[in-house]
C-alpha cells in the first residue's frame, strides 16, 4: 500500500514540475499543448520512478530529471537560454532542500529516526509524502508569481553567480543528506543546517531581485534619456526644414520681382534665361521630400534624405501607405534609429545606399530599411552590439527599435540578402 503512495507521490511531483514549467515560461504557440505537456510528463514520471528509487541511481536520475526538463523548455517554451536553465535547475534545488526540511522536521518531532522516516513501511511516510509535496508545490506557486512581475534584467556575472549560488546549495545539501543518514544522532543540528541553507538562497534571490529591478529603472532611464534625445533632434531637423523653405520664399520672391521687372521692360528673352537659371540653381536643386501624413515623420524622412545627398549616399523611398493611425514620436524615434544605423552601416561599402520602403499587410504596418554593406554584420556581430566605446550612453537603438516594435504588438527582423543588410519592422495598426 506504501508503494502505491510512494508512486502517487512520485506522479504528483512530476505534475508541480511540468505546471511550473508552463506557466512559468509559457508555450511558443498555441499547438497541441496538453500532448506536449504530457510527454513531459511521462518522461519525467519514467525517471522518477524507475531511476530515483532504485539504489545507486540517484544521481542518474537527476541528470535525466535535468536533461529532459531543458530540452522541452528549449523545444517548446518561451524565454531565454538563462531563463530555460534556471526553470530547468530550480525544481530540482527546491525540492530536495524541502524534502530534507521537511524529513528533519518530522524526525525532531516525532523522534523517529531519518531511516524510519525514509523508510516505504513506516508509519510516518505517508504523512511526509503529503507534507513534502504540499510545500513544494507552494513553493513554485511563489516562483510563478514572482516571475509575472518581471522579465530577468540581469547582467551575464549576475547570472552566473545566481546559477551557481544554487547549484552550489544543491551540491551542499545532497552531501548533508548523505552524511545526515549516517550520523543519525545530529539530526537538529543537520535540520538548521538545512535551514540556514534555504535562507541562505532565499536572501540572494531577493538581492539579485533588487539588482534586477535597478537594472530595468536603469535601462528605462537609459531608454528614456535616448528618446528625450531623439525628440529635440526632431526639433532641430524641423527647424532646418522650415529654415529652408523660409529661405527659398525669401529667394521666389526676388526672382520673381526680377522676372516681372524683365517683362516690364519687355526684355522677354532675358526674362526666360534668368526662370531657367532659377529652375537649375533652385528649384531642381532643393529637396523636397516625401509626405507621409505627418510633418514630424516628414522632417526625419527628408532630413536624412538632405544628409544622403550631402554625403553622396544613394538614398531611395518608397511609401504607400499613411503613418497616421501611429504615434507620430514613437515612428519618427524608429524611423530616425533605423535611418541613423543604415546610414552608419553603409559607410565602407563600394557604393553606398540606402533605401526606405513602408508599406501595409492587413492590419500592419511595415518598415523596411535596407543598406549596402562592406562586409557581413550578423555573421561577425550576431546581437548588434554597438562598437562604441562608452556603452552606457550608445548601443541602445536597436533595443529602443524593439521596444516601439512591442508597444505596437509588432515584431523586429534583421537579415542580410548578399551585401545588403535589412532591417523589418512591423507594427500594428492602432483604430
Amino acid at each position: 500500500m506504501n508503494n502505491i503512495f510512494e508512486n502517487i507521490a512520485s506522479l504528483t511531483e512530476c505534475f508541480i514540475v511540468v505546471r511550473f514549467c508552463n506557466r512559468f515560461l509559457g508555450f511558443k504557440n498555441a499547438k497541441l499543448n496538453w500532448l506536449k505537456s504530457i510527454l513531459i510528463f511521462g518522461l519525467l514520471a519514467a525517471d522518477n520512478i524507475l531511476f530515483s528509487q532504485l539504489s545507486g541511481f540517484e544521481n542518474i536520475s537527476i541528470m535525466l530529471l535535468l536533461i529532459f526538463i531543458f530540452l522541452y523548455s528549449l523545444l517548446f517554451l518561451n524565454g531565454k537560454i538563462y531563463e530555460k536553465m534556471l526553470v530547468t535547475i530550480v525544481p530540482t534545488i527546491t525540492a530536495l532542500p524541502i524534502n530534507l526540511i521537511v524529513i528533519q522536521t518530522f524526525s525532531a518531532l516525532s523522534h523517529c529516526s531519518v531511516l524510519e522516516l525514509t523508510n516505504q513501511n513506516g508509519d510516518l511516510r505517508i504523512m511526509v509524502l503529503f507534507f513534502s509535496k504540499f510545500v513544494f508545490f507552494f513553493v513554485c506557486e511563489i516562483l510563478i508569481k514572482m516571475r509575472k512581475r518581471g522579465g530577468y534584467s540581469l547582467s551575464k556575472v549576475q547570472r552566473g553567480i545566481q546559477l551557481s549560488c544554487f547549484l552550489l546549495s544543491f551540491l551542499i545539501s545532497n552531501s548533508l543528506w548523505s552524511i545526515s543518514r549516517v550520523y543519525t544522532e545530529n539530526q537538529p543540528k543537520f535540520l538548521l543546517v538545512y535551514i540556514m541553507i534555504v535562507a541562505l538562497n532565499v536572501l540572494l534571490y531577493i538581492l539579485l531581485n533588487k539588482m534586477q529591478h535597478d537594472n530595468i529603472l536603469k535601462e528605462k532611464y537609459i531608454l528614456a534619456n535616448a528618446s528625450l534625445k531623439s525628440q529635440e533632434q526632431l526639433v532641430i531637423e524641423a527647424r532646418e526644414r522650415y529654415a529652408e523653405i523660409r529661405t527659398l520664399r525669401h529667394d521666389m520672391r526676388l526672382c520673381l520681382t526680377t522676372v516681372a521687372e524683365l517683362i516690364a521692360d519687355k526684355k522677354i528673352n532675358e526674362a526666360k534665361k534668368y526662370i531657367e537659371s532659377i529652375l537649375d540653381e533652385k528649384i531642381n536643386t532643393a529637396s523636397f521630400g516625401v509626405d507621409t501624413g505627418s510633418v514630424i515623420i516628414d522632417a526625419v524622412i527628408n532630413n536624412k534624405i538632405a544628409f544622403c545627398t550631402k554625403n553622396k549616399i544613394a538614398m531611395k523611398c518608397m511609401i504607400d501607405t499613411r503613418l497616421g493611425e501611429l504615434n507620430d514620436v514613437d515612428i519618427s524615434i524608429l524611423l530616425s534609429n533605423m535611418l541613423d544605423n543604415a546610414i552608419i552601416g553603409c559607410n565602407g561599402s563600394n557604393s553606398p545606399s540606402v533605401e526606405l520602403i513602408i508599406g501595409s499587410r492587413k492590419s500592419y504596418t511595415g518598415i523596411i530599411v535596407k543598406n549596402s554593406i562592406a562586409v557581413s554584420v550578423l555573421s561577425e556581430n550576431p546581437e548588434l552590439k554597438t562598437n562604441k566605446k562608452d556603452k552606457t550612453i550608445h548601443g541602445f537603438g536597436i533595443n529602443s527599435i524593439r521596444k516601439i516594435a512591442k508597444k505596437y504588438d509588432g515584431n523586429v527582423e534583421f537579415s542580410e540578402n548578399g551585401n545588403i543588410f535589412i532591417a523589418e519592422v512591423w507594427l500594428k495598426n492602432i483604430k
